[in-house]
């Protein structure tokens, strides 16, 4: 099973950045596939994410 997580970083951000849903499912034994991020817009101050977890079947 695959989920993707859009993770959002900007200045004075932390709530709802998304890392603490990624942080979750690391915990309960998801894994990283991927991850594919860009800066958003014109603003070195601003970043997104594209993180695929998986949880492989046993």
């Amino acid at each position: 099973m695959e989920k993707i997580v859009w993770v959002k970083s900007w200045s004075g951000l932390k709530p709802n950045d998304g890392l603490d849903e990624v942080n979750a499912y690391l915990e309960q034994g998801w894994s990283v596939k991927m991850i594919s991020a860009c800066a958003m817009g014109d603003s070195s101050n601003l970043g997104q994410a594209y993180i695929v977890i998986e949880k492989k079947n046993k």
